[in-house]
């Protein structure tokens, strides 16, 4: 001990214990009620769900519910497990094939990319900039050529006088621009009235979506199918091609004449080459007018035919959600069986129709009795093949001009 200052050395303990009780305790027996037990039905409520019971309730790797392997037949004999998982082995209806879909598949939304920067490249900003403004030219510099003076019927001579005096003397053309280029040949430029109830769209393949070296060999774009699908849930395009072969002797057939066309029942089966998320680019011009045209040049007659554009649709590579890969392959396309006939006469009429609003002159106007609604006309009495689809040439040709003028 120290001999200067009381200091606390070490603790000490003394072990006290204590005297057992008089009496020992008495064990009372309650009663209950089946519905109070934890296993009780009513207990499964919102509460008992959200709150982790595992500590109070003593749960089996079977969560409870006893098997008995010896009940089913063939599980331990001859190890035969097909009643034990009893969904692998049921043939289901196709109508009940629905029911296996995932529930989230109607809740799923659309990501907004324009909210997430980060997923943002700078050539996809580019596209969805506002062009650029045309520059001004000075009032003083603008040209009146006195178009809104003149009267319809002037207007008419002034136009029909072009096609007069642009193949006289090709020497009093110039280039606005460069001055050393001479003018050799001229056209006619005339409206394709006869393609008139089409319409035409330019395809685009961007980024990814794009052909490589290896595909281009072998795939034949020329002449390919483009099938858009719309859904609730998602949309998307599906593109189908053919061999070479069969691409070259569909365009011949196509270039002929409806009285040409002859009755061989070919039929030029395409195959499913991809799907592509679509994108629809309108005109930069101003509403109502036509800013793109497609121009074909017939030398024979020294007439080029335009045709309007109506927009621009862009394709990208396309990104399937895990939880819709079920809907997507129940509304795909594995092939398509297209085959060529002559259009009968009320399609021809509804066609027709549609060409006399440009030209009333060789496509008269059509009784209203003669013409008949498109779901009065009759298909085609043939049978597809499973997951295939018959064309004929008056629904699907459109498709076919469309791919050819791009």
């Amino acid at each position: 001990m120290s001999t200067r200052k009381k200091e606390y050395i070490a603790k000490v303990n003394y072990k006290n214990d204590l005297p057992p009780p008089p009496l020992p305790p008495k064990l009372l027996k309650y009663n209950y009620f089946d519905n109070e037990a934890v296993e009780s039905p009513q207990l499964i409520t919102s509460l008992y769900t959200k709150t982790n019971v595992t500590p109070l309730i003593q749960l089996d790797k079977e969560l409870g519910m006893p098997i008995d392997l010896i009940q089913i037949p063939g599980v331990l004999n001859q190890q035969d497990t097909k009643f034990l998982y009893g969904y692998d082995s049921v043939k289901l209806q196709q109508e009940d094939r629905v029911l296996l879909r995932d529930p989230r598949v109607d809740r799923i939304t659309k990501t907004d990319l324009s909210k997430v920067t980060f997923l943002r490249r700078t050539e996809y900003m580019s596209s969805t900039l506002a062009t650029k403004n045309e520059k001004k030219r000075p009032a003083s510099t603008v040209d009146d050529d006195g178009d809104s003076a003149l009267t319809p019927s002037q207007i008419v001579e002034k136009v029909e006088n072009t096609f007069d005096t642009v193949g006289s003397d090709l020497s009093k053309l110039s280039h606005p621009n460069k001055k050393n280029v001479k003018a050799v040949k001229t056209w006619s430029l005339l409206p394709d009235t006869v393609s008139m109830d089409q319409t035409f769209f330019t395809i685009k393949m961007v980024g990814s979506a794009a052909l490589n070296k290896k595909e281009k060999d072998t795939v034949d774009m020329t002449s390919a199918i483009f099938r858009p699908v719309e859904l609730e849930e998602d949309e998307w395009v599906s593109a189908y091609v053919t061999d070479s072969k069969n691409s070259e002797e569909l365009r011949k057939e196509l270039e002929q004449q409806i009285d040409e066309l002859s009755e061989n029942n070919n039929i030029y089966k395409y195959r499913r080459l991809n799907d592509y998320d679509m994108k629809q680019m309108q005109p930069s011009g101003s509403a109502g007018l036509v800013s793109e045209v497609v121009i074909s040049f017939n030398d024979d007659k020294g007439v080029a035919y335009y045709k309007p554009l109506r927009s621009r649709l862009e394709l990208r590579k396309r990104r399937v959600n895990d939880v819709i890969k079920p809907l997507v392959r129940e509304n795909n396309w594995d092939q398509i069986n297209l085959k060529l006939r002559k259009p009968t006469t009320q399609e021809t009429k509804l066609r027709d129709k549609i060409r006399m609003r440009f030209d009333p002159i060789d496509f008269p106007n059509v009784d209203d009795d003669d013409v008949v609604d498109d779901s009065d006309v009759k298909p085609v009495d043939e049978t597809p093949v499973e997951g295939t689809e018959k064309v004929d040439h008056a629904a699907e040709a459109i498709k076919h001009d469309q791919n050819d003028e791009q």
